[in-house]
Formats: structure tokens, sequence, C-alpha cells
């Protein structure tokens, strides 16, 4: 094999890289490999690559994004846009397969192709577009890799009975000794071993059972090293007791690849056991062959397999004549859109079907007629009705469409208060139309509607037309909450009505008239919600308010006085008074002062009323500050001892408790000529008061 840098052809790879195919004769697929189906695959390589690649596809069944990757394989194979190979490894189904992908390659997540033994590796597929696009330029890399100029060649003769002679030699053109490694796999070109992605639904192709050699390798320069071996699928198996007994001619490919000391593939060849059949004549034309009264937007199906279970792909004939111009070459899959036809016009096409030997198959020439077409249904049945009155001003105006071929319909708008309307709406498929705003009032509105199917045929409706409703005064303002009257009203109150116009879709706004006299002045305009908050109010009063009502026409509805009382103040009695401060004994008929206070949860200012104990009170005296000290005086004319105790209320009138008692002794027992004098002259004998305690 020559060592060379590969010139890259940019037209195909770019193509190749979108899974497309051209038509110019000049850019065409791949095609330089020649077949000979009793020896190898590939023979002659294209001077653009330096060897044929090696694609091994790690799977499973349970895999599901293997839906993706197995498909752009099949592909890229079928297209023939590079010399390339690839094998599927179906790891939960085959031990031979889960040792060289998971043990000897290192796969961690399926789907994993590796391009000449890991040279290139991709893991993933989102869509069959993307992995066909990221194998396609794996290949193209590995293609254009510098390798040893060495040759792998395969020789495969079929026993019977799944029985095989496989002969395998590799050619040294170095002029140093070549060491490798040689693997020769076994495989189903179809798997009849029920191997499939549980997701695809489809076989796996090339699916790989066992190896006929596996083994390294020594070749001298400029020398051969050849092997060969029986292999009988009787005396292998899956690893889960399933032999390959079962294998049949004509579906087998034997892979041979040459891996390099780096590990990286050298040269990769293949024989397919069994000589070619060409593919089944396609079949089962949709639409079918004649058929009439067919979609213009109809995509060309039909049917075609191939005896040896080729992948393969279709060159498409498609025109107006009876012999239709090819219009696509290597097509693949069996569907086809040949994008928007004629209507009444009879159309012609033919299949051919290619596999990967470029055995081909021509199907008869079919035929069929699309169908003509007609213009959307007038539209009709206007609503409101042609020449409405007293029509609602937030009207929504509609109509019955639809076309005759079942197309899709769309429609244009024209509205307006002219006999011409202008176009409002363009292309709506809703048979129906919602004016912005509101209309006027006691206003004719013209309208018509204009339907366009699918395919640009028009149909204009008639000038239809309705006049509006007059204006009438907004509702007069009533339900008033709270209600007119009420007492012990909330002073977070927020106070609603009930308003509205009896024209529908015509705007209200309210004037609110709010205070404790009556009538009430203003306090805001134009409000839109039928709620006011007026904050937070005085308790035990008395406020009246007003609503007024006014149209989008400046109509008014002026509502009735109405009036509410709120809630008396919420009240805490004061706390009980200290115990009364003062003189604990004296003289009858002597005035003595005494003080007390006491403070008010509510801050309010508080009355005092003192009990003396001789059956005599106060009275309530005040007022006094919460929480400053008060005093009053009394006389005592009868001897005795007396509990002096006082009691609080507020300006509420709530009371406290009594304060505890002050004992009082009137006068003074068994008081001495000395105290007399004392009492009398307090200022005379400052020291003698002092020691005495007085």
């Amino acid at each position: 094999m020559q060592k060379i840098l590969p010139i890259l052809v940019v037209g195909i790879l770019i193509l190749s890289g979108f899974g497309a195919v051209a038509l110019s004769s000049d850019i065409e697929k791949f095609d330089s490999k020649t077949i000979d189906f009793e020896n190898t695959g590939y023979g002659e390589r294209s001077n653009i690559y330096t060897h044929t690649i090696l694609g091994e596809y790690g799977t499973s069944t349970t895999c599901y994004f293997c839906q993706f990757a197995h498909p752009a394989l099949k592909n890229i194979y079928a297209g023939e846009w590079h010399p390339f190979y690839y094998i599927s490894f179906v790891c939960d189904k085959n031990t031979h397969a889960y040792q060289r992908m998971i043990n000897e390659m290192g796969l961690t997540g399926y789907p994993t192709v590796f391009f000449d033994g890991g040279y290139k590796t991709v893991v993933g597929a989102g869509s069959i577009p993307a992995a066909q696009a990221a194998y396609n330029s794996s290949i193209v890399d590995c293609g254009a890799r510098d390798v040893n100029d060495v040759d792998i060649n395969l020789d495969v003769t079929w026993n019977g009975n799944a029985d095989m002679d496989i002969a395998v030699s590799v050619d040294n053109n170095e002029d140093s000794t070549y060491n490798g490694h040689l693997h020769v796999y076994v495989t189903e070109i179809v798997s009849s071993m029920g191997w499939q992605n549980n997701n695809e639904q489809t076989p796996y192709t090339f699916a790989f059972l066992d190896y006929a050699y596996n083994g390294g390798i020594s070749v001298s320069a400029n020398g051969t090293w050849q092997n060969s071996t029986n292999w009988d699928g009787h005396n292998y198996n899956d690893g889960y007791g399933n032999n390959f007994g079962g294998i049949t001619y004509g579906n087998i490919m034997v892979i041979a690849a040459v891996f390099a000391s780096n590990g990286y593939v050298d040269d990769t060849t293949g024989f397919r056991v069994g000589s070619n059949s060409p593919p089944n004549t396609p079949s089962n034309p949709d639409p079918g062959n004649g058929a009439t009264n067919v979609s213009v937007n109809v995509d060309l199906n039909w049917t075609c397999t191939d005896p040896d279970h080729d992948v393969l792909n279709f060159n498409i004939y498609f025109g107006e004549s009876s012999s239709p111009p090819l219009v696509e070459l290597g097509h693949l899959g069996t569907s086809y859109d040949p994008g928007l036809l004629d209507f009444d016009t009879t159309y012609y096409w033919k299949i051919v079907a290619v596999d990967p030997y470029n055995a081909s198959k021509t199907g008869p020439t079919w035929h069929f007629t699309t169908r003509g077409n007609d213009p959307p249904n007038t539209p009709s049945n206007s609503s409101p009705a042609d020449g409405a009155t007293n029509v609602y001003i937030n009207v929504i105006i509609s109509w019955t469409g639809g076309d005759p071929d079942g197309d899709d319909v769309t429609y244009d708008v024209y509205f307006g208060n002219s006999s011409s309307p202008p176009k409002v709406k363009s292309n709506q498929s809703s048979t129906s139309y919602d004016p912005p705003g509101v209309l006027n009032f006691d206003t004719t509105y013209y309208w018509k509607i204009v339907a366009w199917d699918e395919f640009n045929y028009s149909t204009s409706g008639p000038l239809w037309s309705f006049t509006t409703e007059k204006n009438l005064a907004p509702n007069t303002p009533s339900n008033p909450n709270p209600d007119d009257g009420a007492t012990a009203v909330d002073i977070n109150k927020k106070l609603s009505w009930t308003g509205g116009d009896p024209n529908p879709g015509d705007k209200v706004t309210y004037d609110v008239y709010f205070g404790n006299s009556s009538p009430p002045p203003l306090v805001i305009e134009n409000l839109i919600a039928a709620t006011y908050t007026p904050g937070t109010m005085d308790y035990n009063t008395t406020y009246y308010w007003q609503i007024v009502a006014q149209d989008s026409q400046g109509l008014l509805a002026t509502g009735p006085i109405w009036h509410f009382t709120t809630e008396l103040r919420p009240n805490q009695p004061p706390n009980k008074p200290v115990k009364p401060s003062g003189s604990t004994s004296g003289k009858l008929g002597v005035e003595y002062t005494y003080t007390t206070s006491t403070t008010d949860p509510d801050g309010d200012q508080v009355y005092y009323n003192w009990s003396w104990g001789d059956g005599t009170y106060s009275g309530w005296l005040g007022l006094y500050n919460s929480g400053l000290t008060a005093s009053a005086k009394h006389i005592w004319t009868t001897k005795g001892t007396y509990q002096i105790k006082v009691k609080a209320k507020d300006v509420y009138d709530a009371e406290s408790a009594w304060s505890d008692p002050l004992e009082v002794s009137m006068p003074r027992n068994g008081a001495s000529l000395l105290l007399i004098l004392l009492e009398r002259f307090p200022h005379m004998f400052p020291i003698l008061r002092h020691l005495m305690g007085l």
C-alpha cells in the first residue's frame, strides 16, 4: 500500500457529512472499489484514502440512542462514500463482543464507534443526521492517515451446514519486519439470532459472532504471512449457550483487519460468503399505479428488499413524461418527497434499486394523477347577521368558512365604519375576529372576509354591515357595603358597591364622596373598580358617602347618600392605683392630704374616687394624665381607725379595682403633753422631733 497523504475532494466530503448525494455526473459516490464476489469486498482503493477503514460499533439491545447510530452506519455503508467496513458488537447478547468492547477497547457508554482501532472514537448519537455527519468526518480523518504499507487478503470456502474454510494472508511491502495483530471477524450480514435494538426494531447488520483468527503476527520485510482455519458455527457460541450452527450461505461476511503495534488499523478487507444476487424488483407503489385525485403534497413510497439482506439505495426517476428523468441518485430509504406538485396533472415514476455491490433491479414505470383544486367556500353565516341593529359595542364577529377539498384555509378580515372597509387582519386561521377595544355607539360598521386555501386560491365573501346599540346611562350605584345605616363598622373597612352599565362593554368610572358630614365631600375621581379604601377611620363616628357613576360617553348616574357608624373604641380599664400615701395618724378636725397614681393601658386620662373609710367618698376627681400623681384631702371628725383606698376610671368610664388600703388612726392614741406641744408648735423643737422620729 502506498504511504500518501490524500488529496481530499471537498465537494464529496461536504455531501457525505450531510448524508446527501450529488446528481451531477462529475461528482459521484465513491465507486473505485472493484468487487469480486468470490474474493474480497474492497479491492483497488481510491487515491484519496491510504487504506480501507474499519468501524467497530459497541451497542446493546436496550440502548436508546443506538436507534440513531445503527441507521447512520448502514447509510454510510450503503451509500458507498468511503472504502469502509463496520462490525456491530452486541455486548449484551455475545460475551465475545463484550470482551472486545469493554475489556479491550474500554467502552464506557452505548453507542460508541471506534474507527481504526480508536484512532477516532465517537460516543453517543442524538439523531441519524448528526451521527452520520460525525461518522463521516471520523472516517475521512482515518482515511487520510499515514499507515504501514501492508495488504491483507481473504479467501473463504463455504462447505455447507455452517462450515467454512477461511484463509488469510498479509503482504508486507516495507523494507523492515512488520509486527502487528490480526483480527479475522465472522459476522452475519443481517442477524438471524434475534439481535435487534429494542427502540430501532431492526436486526443488527454485520453482527459479530466470533473470531476465526485473533493473534499477533510478524511478517518479514517484503514477505507474506498466511494462515488458514476451519470455522464451523456449531463449535462456536455466544457465551449464553446458543451456537451459530444456523448461519446461512449468502448472509456471512468475514472481515479481517491488521492492527499496527500502536493499536491502529493499517488495512481492512472483507469477504462475503456466497455470490451476490441483485435486489428484488421495487413494488407496492404508493400512490398506487393509476391512482387519481392524489394530493399535491404526496410522498412517494415503495417496497423493495434484497435476497442477500443487503442495505439498498435507490435511483429515483420522476416527472410528467412517460419516460421520467432521474431526479435523485443513491437515495436512502423507501420514501421520497417530490415537493409540491401541480393540480390535475399526471406524473410518472420508477425506482432502480442498487445494492452495495452495484447490482441493480429496475422497477416498472408507475403513474398517478393529482387532484384538481376548488377555491375555498364563500364565507357565510355572519354574526352579527347582516343588517343587525342594537349590536353590543364589545361584539366579536364570526363567520363560517372551510374548503370543499379539505385544504387548510386562512382569512383576511376587512372591517371599518365605511362601506369600503380596510383590511385589519391577514392570514388568520380562526373564523372569528375581536375588534380591538370597543366600538362606538349608534354606529354602522361594514365588514367582509376573504378566504385563502393553502395553494393561494381565494374566495371573497359579501359585504356585511351592522349597527351598534344606543348609549344608556350607567346603572345607579346600589348594594352599599357596609349597609346603609350600619353600626359597629370596622374602622379599616373597605367600601364597595354595585355599579356597571346596561351597555355590555361600556367603560364606567366612579367618583367617590366621603366624610363625616352630609353631603360628603369629593375624595377621589375616575375609579375603575367599584371599591374605595378610606384608610383608618375614627371610632364611634358616623360617616356619609355617595357614588357617582360615569360611562365612556359622559352620562352620569348618581347614587343616594349612605351612612354608617364605626365601632366603639376598644378600651381597657386603668390599672389598680398604688396604695395611698400620707399620714397614718392625726387629729380630728384637721385636713390631711393623700396621694396615689395609676397608669392606663390605653394611655387615657383618668379620674380618681377616694374612699375615706368613714362612709364618705371624694367623688370622681380629675382629669389626670396616665401615670401622674394625684392627691386628695380629707378631714375626719370621729375618733377611730379608718382604711383609705382609691380607684380610677378612664374617660370611657372603665373602672379599675380598688387600691390596697392605707390604715389611718384618728386621733393619735395616748398622746402626751409633749407630743401635743410638738404637734402644735412644729418649728420650735426640731432636734427633739428628729430624735423622737416625728
